[in-house]
């Protein structure tokens, strides 16, 4: 498998998380199990026919081209097969709905195709440059291109959600809605209702991912941790509550997450 990232910052506010290309061959269909990590992803094909699954929504056709993935609280899985050859975006969910200009809480929990999203003209000439184009580099400069100039096109998000976003996404899912609207000084209903269109889920929905997320790092980054201490020191109620929220949102516990041998792509 080849694997290039791009190393240079595509958008100034860095709401691109990562970007990288990817090309390969499997002589049989590989899955690969997902769990939510906070972010969502945009996917321009070169060549492969990768399926992506998020939650309930079922799989991208074929067919498509390019795909963005929402925000989603629950499992998912991708399919490879053949000649893989692929470039991806890792936004952050303002990033995400800024790019787009959709309300984000319509792909959330779903994988679309981005025809549907920008219109087919705009992505079909967005592909063809990128898969006319050989050398990685000049790709992530075309795709920095194209971030560049729609966020320039589109408004940005609400103050009171960016600032909603960061708080959470700083604490690791640690702060309340409650507080939240508290230090926002709005009511908790006008807060979610509005966090919900703008990011993709709703503030508790998230924070939830968001401790989940921060549970894995702190595992990866000391192995012989217990997971006792990991959910104390991540805000759960006890190992119980760990343990349920690892049912959920990645259909296994804790211990099988990090030692199955078939794979998880893990929150970034």
């Amino acid at each position: 498998m080849e694997l290039v990232r791009c190393s240079a910052p595509l958008l100034p506010d860095g709401s691109v998380l990562r970007c990288f290309g990817y090309r390969g061959y499997f002589a049989q269909a590989r899955a690969r199990r997902l769990a939510p990590g906070g972010d969502v992803k945009l996917i321009v094909r070169l060549g492969d026919p990768l399926r992506f699954a998020a939650g309930a929504s079922g799989a991208v056709p074929a067919t498509a081209s390019a795909f963005v993935v929402g925000l989603n609280d629950g499992p998912g899985r991708t399919v490879h097969a053949g000649d893989v050859h692929s470039l991806q975006l890792h936004l952050t969910p303002l990033g995400a709905y800024r790019v787009l200009g959709v309300p984000m809480q319509a792909l959330s929990g779903a994988a679309v195709e981005l025809a549907e999203v920008l219109g087919r003209p705009v992505v079909d000439e967005l592909v063809e440059r990128l898969a006319t184009t050989d050398d990685w580099d000049a790709r992530f400069r075309l795709i920095g291109q194209m971030l560049g100039e729609r966020t320039a096109a589109t408004a940005p998000p609400d103050p009171a959600v960016a600032w909603a976003w960061r708080r959470l996404s700083r604490s690791g899912g640690g702060v309340g809605v409650g507080e939240l609207a508290a230090e926002l000084g709005v009511s908790r209903r006008h807060l979610t209702r509005r966090f919900h269109h703008q990011v993709g889920l709703p503030p508790k929905s998230l924070a939830r991912v968001l401790r989940f997320r921060r549970a894995v790092r702190l595992h990866a980054e000391m192995p012989g941790r217990s997971w006792s201490r990991i959910a104390a020191e991540c805000g759960y109620y006890d190992h119980a509550h760990l343990d349920a929220d690892f049912r959920s949102l990645a259909a296994c516990t804790p211990t099988e997450f990090v030692t199955r041998s078939d794979g998880f792509s893990l929150p970034s």
